[in-house]
């Protein structure tokens, strides 16, 4: 089963925010627009175009795709950003993970590999890159 979160929070920037909340279990792939919260389980991949939380309580057995991907809780699968990753002090990830940036916190747990590559035109020995 795939889904199409259609819960929408205001926030003032514009920007989408979905919610998955503690307690709430999607069984297959999860896809959205914008910003993802997830306190509640996925079992199946999620994917996003915005940033991802996967809050203290959330878990997802599966593959983990945004523009920015933070994880407080746990994942059971690979973690591909196209900014950035930040792995808090209660994050358990089992993956690998791959981002132009990465924070790793103190407790942090990381059972993988760690691709990161620079973003395109910024990479720091290019002393032709565009920053625009």
């Amino acid at each position: 089963m795939n889904m199409h979160l259609p819960l929408k929070l205001g926030r003032p920037t514009g920007v989408e925010m979905n919610a998955l909340t503690e307690g709430a279990r999607v069984e297959g792939n999860l896809s959205c627009k914008g910003d993802l919260r997830l306190d509640g389980q996925a079992h199946g991949d999620v994917t996003t175009d915005g940033r991802l939380v996967v809050g203290a309580q959330g878990v997802i057995k599966g593959g983990a795709r945004g523009k920015n991907v933070h994880v407080y809780g746990k994942i059971e699968g690979n973690i591909e950003a196209s900014e950035s990753i930040l792995l808090s002090a209660t994050a358990k990830v089992i993956g690998d993970i791959s981002a132009p940036k990465l924070v790793v916190e103190e407790g942090a747990q990381l059972t993988g590999k760690c691709t990161m590559q620079a973003l395109r035109g910024v990479y720091a020995g290019d002393a032709h890159a565009k920053t625009a």
